[in-house]
């Protein structure tokens, strides 16, 4: 089964919630056609289950949205020439089209995609969003350039504004890969299943400050944020005594060489800053003479 949630956070300093009402129309998608062979789509509040035996198409409605949406975790997505619908004829589609539909937008919604909304029923004050997501397969089919760049156009018609790179940065979706190994996805780690929840989770991301080394006295552990525990923590561990005798020991019995000045630091850190963690857990920098 697949889970989609109708209520999704704009991904923005405020964030607000709308409603994605539906998608309209998948067209030449995998093993979806065009015309009565397209699927549709109406989501109603709260979560969608998608169930269906194998290869029924669950996974292209899924992959189908994390194109059109795109994406906040790391895994990239790359259109291939099976994704062109291949109808029982052997002829292969051109075009995929797949359409979205976002209603219920706030205020600072409205303000943020202004150019790009749609009022129906002739001009009503109900302002909707409709997005559609068009891929072209290059005429030659050469190995140079297989496809031509995708658009993401706006209106009821597609015949809108293209939606530009930062209004689609607002419109991402987090997907949670399927759970087949519960206890390795939901341990914690960078990229973990776990992370993804928890970095875009209100609690998390709005609770707390930052750790301020310079404080005196020593923060209370309730008032940092959860990246703020992770710089106080590295905090502690790199100024115990026995780092500091380790750290030492290393710089005066290892690091040093005959007529060559070397700089040798070894720090420790349990941060969640993910600059700190990715220059790892020590680094050396020489100066030669």
């Amino acid at each position: 089964a697949a889970i989609i949630p109708s209520s999704m956070c704009i991904n923005s300093s405020v964030p607000t919630v709308y409603q994605f009402t539906g998608a309209d129309d998948i067209a030449n998608f995998r093993r979806f056609g065009e015309g009565k062979a397209a699927f549709e789509l109406s989501l109603k509040p709260g979560l969608t289950a998608l169930v269906g035996e194998n290869d029924a198409g669950k996974t292209a409605v899924i992959d189908a949205l994390r194109f059109a949406l795109g994406k906040r975790d790391q895994e990239s997505m790359r259109l291939e020439l099976s994704d062109f619908h291949q109808a029982t004829s052997g002829e292969r589609a051109h075009e995929i089209t797949i359409r979205l539909v976002f209603s219920g937008l706030t205020s600072g919604d409205r303000s943020v995609f202004a150019e790009y909304l749609t009022y129906r029923d002739g001009g009503s004050s109900e302002a909707i969003l409709i997005l559609t997501w068009v891929a072209r397969r290059a005429e030659n089919n050469g190995p140079v350039r297989r496809f031509m760049p995708i658009e993401w156009r706006t209106g009821e018609k597609a015949d809108g504004p293209l939606l530009d790179a930062g209004a689609r940065v607002l419109l991402q979706a987090t997907y949670l890969r399927p759970l087949r190994d519960a206890e390795r996805a939901m341990s914690a780690g960078r990229g973990s299943r776990l992370s993804q929840v928890l970095q875009y989770t209100k609690e998390i991301k709005e609770h707390g400050s930052k750790f301020d080394p310079n404080t005196d006295p020593s923060p209370d552990p309730k008032t940092p944020s959860v990246l703020g525990l992770g710089d106080y923590t590295s905090h502690l561990i790199e100024n115990s005594h026995g780092v500091k005798a380790a750290r030492k020991k290393l710089n005066e019995d290892y690091c040093s060489i005959s007529r060559s000045v070397v700089t040798c630091s070894t720090p420790v850190y349990a941060s969640a800053d993910i600059e700190m963690t990715m220059r790892g857990c020590g680094s050396f920098s020489k100066n030669w003479k």
